[in-house]
């Protein structure tokens, strides 16, 4: 048969694709693909990431970004106002829960300025709630509107950003971070840590997908994995060795969903960021955060991938402020993790 990979293109070619290139012109456009219509309507989940990702397509002229529920000026825009996602199954137990599949036990943590948070949005509302009744009021506000951007969504981007992650005490229910980073309460350090297998979270991915399915059938997933380092692991192991370990799997997971799920598709943000042929320049000082040129990048090769923006290809890199003007966060990313560390010290 000569030569198996005499009949592939530059794109499959490292040095074509790559070597030869600067790193602004690095264009990874996904195999598998979609084109995203002016009568769609996006949403959007996930890390903290996903910020940049909803900031961005917000700001894009003729799309309609799904929000059932606003968040206030200072921060950041989901969907709904459910704050990061971090793992799959905190993703998966809020589908189950506002579609009345699950039925989570209360959780009101007293915080020692005698307000309440609830431990399942612990970070969500910075001024806290008078009394556990209002947190409940409010939560059963939420779950609707979170049920609305299921239902109603054409397209859902959700990006995933851990393995590692926490629960109650007896492991049933999951929840965003520990919640001693917002209240010093005695309930708080009962909460168990649980570092998710390779096939905890795919199983977690193909489970939510088949439900949201039931809900919303012609829905299209889009699957991205943050490039944002762990700021901190509960294992013993390295920062670095479990960062990377994490993202693994999370990509492992998205390359063998997107292969048996029709509907699901990947899209390359870890891969451009974290890449080495940009040299770092994608990372701020604290090699960390993602610079504002890294995600111009990712999302000129979004828009040229899902809305046939050929021109936008070949674009520079260079900065993209938001023009959204009504929030005054200006695009700083929140990272509730980051609190593991700021908390301690370090």
């Amino acid at each position: 048969m000569g030569n198996p990979y005499a009949t592939k293109g530059p794109s499959q070619f490292w040095r074509t694709a790559v070597a030869d290139l600067s790193p602004e012109e690095v264009s990874p456009i996904p195999h598998k693909t979609f084109l995203i219509g002016a009568e769609d309507r996006i949403a959007t989940a996930g890390s903290c990431f996903a910020q940049h990702v909803s900031r961005y397509i917000e700001a894009i002229p003729s799309v309609h970004f799904l929000q059932t529920e606003t968040s206030p000026a200072d921060q950041p825009a989901f969907s709904a106002r459910y704050g990061n996602i971090y793992t799959v199954a905190q993703l998966l137990q809020l589908l189950m829960e506002a579609t009345g599949q699950v039925s989570l036990p209360p959780l009101f943590l007293p915080r020692p300025d005698g307000r309440f948070v609830d431990a399942y949005r612990p970070t969500t509302y910075a001024e806290g709630f008078a009394s556990p009744e209002d947190v409940a009021l409010e939560r059963r506000a939420h779950l609707d509107a979170v049920r609305r951007v299921f239902t109603d969504c054409t397209v859902f981007v959700f990006t995933l950003g851990l393995i590692e992650g926490w629960t109650t005490p007896d492991g049933e229910f999951v929840l965003p971070i520990h919640p001693g980073v917002a209240t010093d309460d005695p309930q708080a350090s009962a909460a168990r840590f649980h570092r998710y297998s390779y096939e905890e979270v795919k199983a977690d991915l193909e489970a939510f997908l088949d439900e949201l399915r039931k809900i919303n059938p012609g829905a299209r997933v889009i699957l991205t994995v943050s490039p944002v380092p762990l700021t901190a692991t509960y294992t013993d192991e390295h920062v670095l060795s479990a960062t990377i370990y994490s993202k693994s799997v999370l990509r492992a997971v998205c390359g063998a969903i997107e292969s048996s799920v029709e509907n699901a598709f990947y899209f390359p943000s870890y891969e451009i960021i974290s890449g080495s042929f940009n040299g770092g320049r994608y990372y701020e000082s604290n090699k960390r955060s993602v610079s504002e040129e890294g995600v111009a990048h990712v999302m000129r090769v979004f828009k040229a991938t899902y809305f046939n923006s050929s021109s936008e290809r070949a674009a520079p890199a260079t900065p993209v402020k938001s023009s959204i003007t009504d929030r005054s966060y200006a695009g700083k990313v929140v990272c509730d993790e980051e609190k593991y560390g700021t908390n301690i010290g370090f």
